[in-house]
């Protein structure tokens, strides 16, 4: 409505009586020139009026463009054109009739013969004389057409009574006259009637007479004991028996025996010492016998917090976004900031640069990170590079993708130097050191939105020309190569590492991706925004052919995908990226988590806002699914140490624990892990089950918590792993029994629409047989009566 006035569709924005096109008032037509129109999409693209009908307007055929104003919306819009050059005529001789009917009609009406005749018309008229008198009314009876009507309604409202009326007479005592009264509601309105005989109303009584006797069970046992009888034995040995291997032994060994001792006084002595020492923190179950498996109790199995981090500075009104643990280190643990701002507020904000942070974080120190990265755009997502962990490769909320080069001091392998001045007492060094990105990709080479995961690829891998396929050509013992990265644009993007490294220190070197590609969706065509990735390393095809360029990936509609980032188009269509999806767990919301489980390869968790479900690698459909839940889940994680246990963040802060070794209908245990929504969560993978394990939980509040897990969430039971491949295997039975279950029935549903055709068919043609045979008999009746006819 507002682009009417310069669409001239009418002559005034503001609605006037004087003006007759203005306001909604529009006109019924106006006239455009295709040119116009063309050149206007040129320059404003999609912000142009005309851009939605671009291709029409090209394959018009005249220059002139005919828009008609249709109030009562027929074709479905308020303003439509004739895109024809059929139309075009018909509505222009239907305009121009209309126009030369309205001509006619002012021109007949102003000729001076239509002027002569009015005047003549009024000279005609004769004069006519009117006279009032006062004469008062005449009074009549009231008579109304709809009195009947309405009686016959005040009858049929009316309740009669069909019989007589009842009399009740209400008494009271004479004394109880003005005394006030307590009224109160009885608990369910129910007023009490006592039961009074009535004889009219006995039920008949039926008589059953039946004997019950009771029987005593009786049983007959015996036992007897074993009888030990007594035998009187003895045994005697001789003396020198064991003095015979050593009658060898003399004088000669005892030098041999002194040195001996002497070589090992001090580690025996050492070793005295050390047992001599008590451990008063030593927990004295730890080394008792293992559990079974399942066994998950809430007194043994909660989790024990160590002192979070936080930093008013850095970390307040802030939400942990992601979390790593430094490689070879569980002391050491690095956490991104993120603000928490609504949408409105981060749309006002796009486009402006800032400084955010990456924190790291040591045990030592609880109140100040141990160093600080900085970076231009808020760091989304960020792993170490696993060939050189002083390497950390971060993807930023603009698209764009940034390296740190960190030292042994920054990841806590060093101890920071303290300066000491001579006459003073020695001052803990206050500073923090504080990191800049080495290397930044291209902003234009880059994703259009925030990266949201990256994924390492294997260092055997070797990318050939143009993403176009991928070999096993570099030694296994190799530095790792290549990554990939996805963000909410539906790119896939693989970046190369090694060429980053050798121009780190070079300011004009551009880094770009060496092969991207973009996901759509089949049915529309619109970008597939992908929240998380993982590359399939272990993959074959029915050939035995290794497929090394196929990766599982999740949507923004909660939908897990497999792609294929070489695969190639034909001329008339373009390459088909997407191999599968598995649209079963669609939930119109993104993937909260896709892990691939450390014990079995081929399964894969993925996490929703309402359940987890389980994936293997060849099914069409889910393997497990999971009950929904109250509480939304926000992250998920699978044990590191025990094969059938996930670990599961809610938005309430707290923990669900499932063990599928011990049931899997339910959560095994639900426990606290932070106060607010639980925003990250990271294991600390050491190898070790003495050593402990810990695991990293970032929360809303830019809290975070390091939850030290129990005994029995580390330990396996016996035969856990076994018993969990029985459980998956079961499940895939039943995924594929009710899979092969609707193949049959919808073959069975074809024969059954087959069958019915071909019965419909069959009484067609029977029916056609009994017409032919209808229309015989017919003709031979008929020149049957003709004869008898010429014989009579």
């Amino acid at each position: 409505a507002k682009n009417y006035l310069s669409l001239g569709l009418h002559d005034e924005v503001e609605e006037s009586d004087d003006v007759p096109f203005s306001g909604m008032k529009l006109k019924p037509y106006f006239h455009l020139k295709k040119s116009e129109v063309l050149d206007q999409v040129k320059k404003m693209g999609f912000a142009s009026d005309y851009h939605p009908q671009q291709k029409d307007f090209e394959k018009y055929p005249l220059e002139d463009i005919l828009l008609l104003f249709d109030p009562s919306r027929a074709y479905g819009e308020k303003i439509v054109w004739c895109t024809t050059e059929a139309s075009y005529n018909h509505q222009m001789e239907r305009l121009n009739g209309i126009r030369q009917a309205v001509l006619d009609e002012f021109e007949k009406e102003n000729s001076p013969e239509a002027a002569a005749g009015e005047e003549a018309a009024v000279q005609d008229e004769p004069d006519v004389n009117v006279v009032v008198r006062d004469v008062p009314k005449e009074c009549f009876e009231w008579k109304s057409e709809t009195a009947e009507n309405t009686h016959e309604e005040v009858r049929a409202f009316t309740v009669q009574n069909s019989r007589p009326l009842l009399q009740m007479m209400i008494t009271r005592a004479r004394g109880q006259f003005g005394k006030s009264t307590k009224f109160s509601d009885s608990g369910e309105n129910n007023q009490n009637c006592r039961p009074q005989k009535d004889h009219n109303f006995a039920p008949p009584k039926r008589e059953l007479e039946m004997g019950i006797q009771a029987v005593k069970e009786t049983r007959t046992t015996s036992c007897q004991t074993t009888w030990f009888r007594p035998v009187n034995k003895s045994t005697q040995y001789t003396p020198s028996d064991f003095l015979q291997r050593g009658a060898d032994l003399g004088y000669a060994k005892v030098d041999e025996l002194s040195a001996f001792l002497s070589n090992v006084s001090v580690g025996v002595e050492e070793a005295l010492q050390t047992n001599e020492t008590v451990d008063i923190f030593q927990e004295e179950f730890s080394h008792l016998g293992e559990e079974e498996a399942g066994a998950i109790t809430k007194t043994h199995s909660k989790l024990k917090e160590h002192p979070n981090f936080h930093d008013v500075t850095y970390t307040k009104g802030k939400r942990i976004e992601w979390v790593e643990w430094v490689p070879n280190s569980s002391e050491m643990v690095v956490s991104s900031c993120c603000e928490n701002q609504p949408f409105t507020d981060r749309l006002e904000n796009s486009g402006k640069a800032s400084v955010s942070t990456v924190l790291v974080w040591s045990f030592a120190d609880s109140l100040s990170p141990h160093a600080i990265l900085e970076s231009p755009w808020e760091v989304t997502v960020f792993k170490f590079y696993p060939s050189d962990p002083t390497y950390l490769i971060g993807g930023l909320a603009n698209g764009q993708v940034a390296v740190w080069k960190l030292s042994t001091t920054d990841l806590g392998f060093a101890t920071k130097s303290q300066n000491s001045r001579p006459g003073m007492e020695e001052e803990k060094h206050s500073t923090i050191p504080t990191v800049v990105h080495r290397q930044i990709s291209m902003i234009d080479e880059s994703h259009r939105k925030a990266v949201v995961a990256i994924e390492f690829m294997p260092a055997t891998l070797e990318i050939e020309r143009r993403g176009r396929g991928a070999s096993e050509k570099n030694p296994a013992d190799a530095p790792m190569k290549y990554f990939l990265t996805v963000a909410g644009d539906g790119q896939v993007m693989i970046w190369d590492f090694q060429a980053m490294l050798d121009a780190i220190n070079d300011n004009d070197f551009l880094w770009r991706p060496v092969h991207r590609v973009q996901l759509q969706r089949q049915d529309s065509g619109t970008e597939m925004g992908l929240c998380h990735i993982l590359h399939c390393h272990d993959r074959f095809d029915d050939k035995g052919t290794k497929l090394l360029t196929n990766f599982y990936a999740t949507t923004e509609e909660g939908e897990l995908i497999l792609g294929d980032w070489a695969a190639r188009g034909e001329e008339d269509r373009k390459a088909d990226v997407v191999k599968k999806m598995y649209s079963s767990c669609k939930t119109f919301r993104p993937m909260q988590s896709l892990e691939r489980s450390p014990f079995f390869p081929d399964i894969l968790l993925g996490v929703t806002d309402w359940a987890f479900y389980l994936f293997k690698d060849g099914l069409s459909e889910h393997l497990f699914m999971s009950s929904y839940t109250s509480t939304y889940y926000t992250r998920g994680v699978w044990s590191p140490t025990r094969p059938s246990v996930i670990f599961l963040g809610l938005v309430s802060g707290g923990i669900d624990i499932w063990d599928f070794s011990d049931q899997s209908h339910k959560a095994s245990l639900s426990d606290t892990g932070a106060s607010v929504a639980i925003t990250s969560m990271m294991f600390c993978y050491h190898g070790d089950i003495k050593e402990g394990q810990k695991l990293a939980v970032g929360d809303a509040q830019g809290h975070l918590h390091i939850q030290n897990i129990p005994k029995n969430l580390i330990k396996p039971g016996g035969r856990e792993k076994e018993n969990m491949r029985k459980f998956l295997d079961r499940e895939e039975k039943r995924v594929r029994y009710f899979q092969e279950r609707q193949q049959e029935l919808r073959e069975l549903k074809e024969q059954m629409e087959k069958a019915a055709m071909a019965q419909d068919e069959t009484a067609k043609d029977k029916t056609e047989d009994l017409d032919k045979e209808d229309a015989i008999a017919e003709a031979s009746y008929q020149k049957l009566e003709a004869e008898v006819k010429e014989q009579l």
